[in-house]
């Protein structure tokens, strides 16, 4: 006589909840994961590592995401990424992202070499331009170039305290710039007009001859 086996006890739902059945199903590497491990990776550990494989927000936001107690969830993040709490997870995480590796084709050496090969194919083309372009790409991917863009003030777009604060940073660094190797008079202060101009009379142009007609 074979002995029947008892029903296991049925998850109770609340009256208008909509259960999304999508998280409940649960692939053969986790599986395999869970099995190896001895532990169970939940609902809410599934959405963090999905959020945190995203790399759109901080771990701990992830948590917040995932449905973990908002006074708590950086705590919990901490413990979900350090190995020793939950070692499973770690792993779970490193396999979404060969997931998403291998679904999207992205990783950093295949961009390299991709990349290597568009520049080359566009320098034998004569495509000189695209292939630089592509270069450039290739050294900030690797890590070789950083792209850095300052915004410069224009004179007309500053105010006077501006202008004074720029000329004696530049005077400091670059003193020779300011040094004048000339003799000059100083003018001085005051009206002038109807006066004679004496001793500056020396630097007026000199008087061009007209032709007599």
């Amino acid at each position: 006589m074979v002995e029947k086996k008892k029903p296991g006890p049925v998850p109770r739902v609340k009256r208008g909840m909509v259960v999304d059945p999508a998280p409940l199903l649960k692939s053969q590497a986790e599986l395999e994961l869970e099995e190896e491990f001895g532990r169970e990776i939940t609902v809410r550990q599934r959405k963090f590592c999905e959020e945190y494989v995203e790399g759109r927000m901080t771990a701990t936001e992830c948590a917040r995401q995932a449905g973990y107690n908002v006074g708590s969830a950086g705590e919990i993040a901490s413990k979900l990424l350090n190995g020793r709490d939950f070692p499973h997870i770690p792993r779970y995480i490193a396999q979404l992202r060969e997931e998403k590796e291998r679904l999207y084709g992205v990783t950093l050496s295949g961009q390299l070499e991709r990349l290597y090969k568009l520049s080359r194919a566009a320098e034998d083309g004569g495509q000189f331009s695209a292939a630089i372009n592509a270069e450039k790409i290739r050294s900030a991917l690797g890590g070789l170039t950083v792209d850095r863009r300052e915004n410069i003030n224009t004179i007309d777009q500053m105010t006077r305290d501006q202008i004074t604060a720029r000329l004696a940073e530049l005077q400091q660094k670059y003193p020779q710039a300011f040094i004048v190797d000339a003799e000059y008079t100083e003018v001085p202060s005051g009206r002038t007009r109807g006066k004679g101009v004496g001793k500056y009379a020396e630097i007026a142009a000199p008087e061009v001859p007209r032709d007599a007609d």
